[in-house]
């Protein structure tokens, strides 16, 4: 019963709030009124009584709006003043006719939201009931006692006519709860494919992981780190990483949001003339701060490992539609030469290995493993089946690199090690395998790396237990949150956090 009155209390509260505006005009208006009125009543009373005073008029004029004010005040008695009275009484109908109606009008017009909200919450619901974490019946593997595991994933996507049918929605009502839910967004399936390909434009819901407000950092104590840069923009780089990192145990950070739906500003290529093209100057502050706060908890990733006298790991997750000869490309900065170049900076162009020279030897297991490893699995090119192929950058493909890249940025090459790994949409989106061919890329990674190093139970239950999707019910509390209204007090508490925490730093680390 408390919480019905106190809802109702709410809903009074909301309609007014809705309707200030309306209603201060109108009590305004009739401020003037009242005043005109008096002063037109006085000047025609105190001609016939020199007694009456402007006091008077204004008494009588305002107790006429409630009541009689014969009693109080003696009535005019000329034709004009008669006029007048007549007219304030008129007047009295309108003081609460009009605040009446506009705060009427307001709380059905919050009665009316209410329930769509309410609406559109279900709906929200339904829609993150869509992303339950599934098995992928082509995916699967025998552990060490000889049992068949099949990997679960959350869905990589859903299309419209998947969730019309499952909930019974309009496109209108998913794109409302799309807009409800923070950790939800569109996308896109046309852009995976090369642009000669595109066809028609596929729209479909993604649903990803969001603990902080430029997206998700999960950090499992490992001395490797799972990056999906551009799982903002490209369409199942942030899902195939998530799976990933968590099967090799992996620390996971990913890009997931902007405050500009146009931001031009990448947090893989992070060039300071793209985010001078962001004209709001509050929007492109918030986007700077996202930036840097994903970089530092980068930069705090490898500097423990640094401590513990051990060289950090980052491997970069991102999609390519150039994929007809190689469906995974590792990318690690090529040299000018097919020989094997120091890293070195001239300019603002990059050149050299961004692994360094004391773990190319570890590179190269790595290429060897995961080549051979993925050579058994094939994907459709093209409208051909062919057997995966991997390559390494290891020739001079790619000439140089500008500074900003973030593979530079953190000091690969030098102080750590950075390596791109380009994966083909074929598997990334099409693929019935994805996770499979991720947990065989994450074993050799392991293997190579962090071989004595368990895996803990929580990464374990991302890919070997069924759940609510990515807030499942060991990460509601912990880790994820899938109520929408705790996801957007979150981010903008993390916004406001880190815009402070950055305020006087510009991309590069230096004080403003």
């Amino acid at each position: 019963m408390k919480l019905r009155l106190l809802n109702n209390i709410i809903l009074l509260r909301n309609a007014f709030v809705s309707t200030r505006r309306e209603t201060g005009a109108s009590l305004m208006i009739l401020l003037l009124v009242t005043l005109v009125f008096t002063f037109i009543m006085w000047l025609a009373e105190s001609g016939s009584n020199p007694d009456y005073s402007f006091w008077d008029a204004l008494v009588w004029v305002i107790v006429k709006y409630v009541d009689d004010p014969a009693d109080v005040v003696t009535a005019p008695v000329t034709i004009l003043g008669q006029v007048i009275g007549t007219l304030v009484g008129i007047l009295g109908i309108a003081i609460f006719a009009v605040p009446a109606g506009l705060i009427g009008s307001g709380l059905l017009d919050a009665m009316a939201e209410e329930k769509e909200m309410e609406k559109v919450s279900n709906h929200s619901k339904q829609l993150h009931k869509r992303f339950r974490r599934i098995a992928q019946s082509a995916s699967h593997f025998r552990n060490n006692s000889g049992k068949v595991i099949t990997l679960k994933r959350v869905p990589r996507y859903r299309s419209f006519p998947h969730i019309i049918m499952k909930t019974g929605m309009t496109n209108d009502e998913i794109i409302a709860a799309i807009n409800n839910c923070p950790d939800m967004r569109l996308m896109n399936t046309a852009a995976t494919h090369p642009i000669e390909a595109q066809g028609q434009d596929n729209l479909v819901v993604v649903h990803f992981p969001l603990n902080n407000e430029y997206g998700c950092m999960l950090d499992r104590g490992s001395d490797v780190t799972i990056v999906a840069p551009v799982a903002l923009t490209e369409l199942g780089t942030g899902n195939f990483a998530f799976s990933l990192a968590a099967m090799g145990g992996f620390n996971y950070v990913s890009r997931e949001l902007s405050p500009n739906p146009d931001d031009p500003f990448g947090f893989y290529s992070m060039q300071k003339s793209k985010l001078n093209l962001i004209g709001d100057s509050d929007t492109k502050e918030e986007v700077k701060s996202q930036a840097l706060h994903f970089m530092a908890d980068l930069r705090e990733l490898k500097e423990r490992s640094e401590k513990a006298g051990r060289t950090h790991w980052f491997i970069f997750i991102v999609g390519t539609t150039k994929s007809a000869q190689d469906q995974v490309y590792m990318w690690r900065l090529a040299t000018d030469n097919a020989e094997m170049l120091p890293s070195q900076v001239k300019g603002d162009i990059r050149y050299g290995s961004t692994v360094r020279a004391e773990n190319e030897e570890q590179l190269q297991h790595f290429y060897d493993s995961v080549r051979e490893v993925l050579g058994k699995y094939s994907v459709v090119v093209g409208g051909t089946k062919q057997p995966i192929s991997v390559s390494l950058d290891n020739n001079g493909v790619l000439k140089s690199i500008s500074t900003s890249n973030i593979m530079c940025r953190l000091g690969g090459g030098v102080s750590c090690n950075s390596l791109t790994l380009r994966i083909g949409y074929e598997i990334l989106l099409h693929s019935s395998q994805n996770l499979i061919i991720a947990k065989d890329i994450a074993e050799a990674l392991k293997s190579i790396i962090e071989p004595d190093k368990e895996i803990s139970e929580q990464a374990q239950r991302c890919y070997l237990k069924e759940g609510d999707g990515f807030a499942d019910d060991h990460c509601k509390t912990e880790v994820f949150e899938s109520d929408p209204e705790a996801l957007r007090k979150m981010i903008k508490q993390k916004s406001k956090e880190a815009r402070k925490r950055f305020e006087h730093i510009d991309l590069d680390g230096n004080e403003i």
